[in-house]
């Protein structure tokens, strides 16, 4: 009998901690775990994964279909470590896609003159933003009108409003319709979200929309003249109350060189796109964020910075369907249009918002060195995570913008798509600068020796060390599956193998320079 009651207040016990546990919201992760080669490391350094995968069936841009790009995707966000974790179930979660403009020549009018809906290149194909949204979906469940649990909002504010309106008619021109994605319950253009009341003035009729946040440490120092009536050199921001305060935020933005700010993708499409067109607009009828911060000096870069401090994403899928130069928005015409397009047909996604950038900036040949809001978030290292800012311990989230932190997982690599992005850039004294053919120098390397012992996988490397071919990573994979990286003492390495069954195996090492230019050795090892 005595046994019996244990037995019993034990089960009592435990489903009144299963019911308490229940309405408890999980505490995700503080940032992905450390991509490691394992417990028989000699560099345990943590790595952020960005992962890069390009169609192997399409050839053209133009010929995607829905089910290619939702198999890329979902490949693509898999190799990058998943939503679980990020997304869970019941949250509320914010798709920020990249609209900056739907017609030819900052045009206005709310129809005729469109550039072509799908993968131009311009602005997020809407198939990525819905083969997101129905992987988000399965995690979250279903919406619960009731609660509100579930939702799923598409958030955008374009860099061009209409003057007969809102900017909902890019939307419409680009099939951003309830119709075409039917897992998102709110498509919401940033300049409905209240209405205009003056530059810089977040109260009154925008109380309701937006919330200030106060940035410990903030860069920007705003400029003389106009600029000081957006931003008041106080490190306060004013940021959409949705998108601060949802569960998740994930940013879809697309592979483009920027005019000014050199490259146009993750960090960017928050630190300007995010920010309220009824406050830093350049009117009551114009949302473009223009005049909110000198966009020809590096007033933009600072600024880019903090404001993406503010809001950081959660998790990055950029649409790299298409690519783009000359961007944000180029031509007069479908078919000057088509000479900015670089038919990438690629897919990424990271984790790190930092690292996805710093990798498309390779992609497109420019220098992520002579780009300051890489650089800057870079040495900075960290930002606060959404709605966390201020209090006791707010937890973090880590941003790696070295190659030498970043590791590229897909079926290319930088160097395979790696193109020659033009910029209408011509300003001398603006940042950003395209890659030299030096700087693309490949590396070197050679297998001196690979043998295992034990559980461990040892083996030496010949590294070459110059200038421009210095290796700075290497990434070991062993029978086609990455295994670990290495960035220091990395001309002898030991890697845990503890997993690897006896027998025959293939070692490749890839070796990469600090703008990802990579050279491959291989040699068979048996355990």
């Amino acid at each position: 009998m005595k046994k019996l009651l244990i037995l019993f207040a034990l089960i009592i016990t435990a489903v009144f901690t299963a019911c308490e546990n229940s309405g408890k919201k999980e505490t995700p992760p503080e940032e992905p775990p450390p991509v490691n080669p394992g417990p028989g490391n000699s560099n345990p350094a943590a790595q952020s994964v960005v992962s890069l995968v390009q169609s192997t069936t399409v050839t053209q841009a133009s010929n995607f279909t829905y089910t290619e790009i939702k198999r890329m995707v979902s490949e693509a966000i898999d190799l990058a470590g998943g939503l679980n974790g990020i997304v869970k179930a019941g949250d509320n979660v914010v798709l920020k896609p990249n609209i900056i403009c739907t017609t030819y020549g900052w045009g206005t009018q709310t129809t005729g003159n469109s550039i072509p809906e799908l993968v131009n290149g311009v602005c997020t194909d809407r198939r990525v933003v819905q083969a997101v949204s129905e992987i988000v979906r399965e995690i979250v469940g279903p919406y619960n009108s009731a609660t509100g649990k579930g939702k799923i909002m598409i958030i955008e504010g374009p860099g061009k409003s209409s003057t007969t309106g809102t900017s909902q008619h890019h939307f419409t021109n680009l099939g951003y319709t309830k119709a075409n994605l039917a897992e998102v319950q709110e498509i919401i253009a940033l300049d409905t979200e209240g209405t205009w009341v003056g530059a810089g003035v977040g109260t009154g009729a925008q109380a309701a929309y937006v919330t200030q946040v106060t940035l410990p440490g903030f860069v920007y120092n705003g400029a003389t003249g106009s600029y000081l009536t957006y931003y008041k050199n106080d490190g306060k921001y004013w940021v959409n109350k949705k998108m601060l305060e949802a569960d998740a935020l994930i940013c879809l933005p697309v592979v483009k060189s920027h005019w000014n700010a050199t490259v146009t993708g993750a960090v960017k499409n928050i630190g300007i796109g995010a920010a309220p067109p009824n406050i830093y607009g350049k009117s009551n009828i114009d949302g473009g964020r223009n005049d909110m911060v000198n966009h020809s000096s590096v007033l933009l870069q600072d600024w880019i910075v903090d404001y993406f401090s503010c809001l950081p994403a959660d998790f990055v899928v950029m649409d790299g369907l298409q690519g783009f130069q000359n961007g944000p928005l180029s031509g007069s015409d479908v078919t000057s249009l088509a000479t900015h397009q670089k038919n990438l047909r690629s897919i990424l996604a990271s984790k790190d918002a930092l690292a996805i950038d710093v990798v498309e900036t390779n992609i497109i040949g420019w220098d992520y060195n002579t780009v300051p809001y890489l650089t800057k978030l870079t040495t900075k290292g960290e930002v606060f995570a959404r709605g966390e800012i201020g209090k006791t311990n707010p937890r973090k989230i880590t941003l790696r913008g070295n190659p030498k932190d970043i590791v590229v997982l897909g079926n290319v690599k930088v160097d395979d798509v790696r193109g020659d992005y033009n910029s209408n850039n011509q300003d001398p004294n603006n940042p950003g600068r395209k890659l030299t053919t030096a700087q693309k120098t490949k590396p070197t390397v050679s297998i001196t020796s690979a043998a295992f012992s034990g559980n461990n996988l040892n083996f030496a490397l010949t590294l070459s060390g110059g200038a421009n071919d210095n290796v700075v990573k290497i990434d070991v994979y062993i029978d086609g599956a990455y295994k670990g990286s290495f960035n220091t003492g990395m001309e002898n390495v030991s890697l845990d193998a503890s997993d690897i069954a006896s027998g025959s195996h293939n070692i490749e090492v890839r070796a990469f320079t600090k703008f990802m230019s990579c050279a491959t050795a291989t040699k068979t090892a048996t355990k």
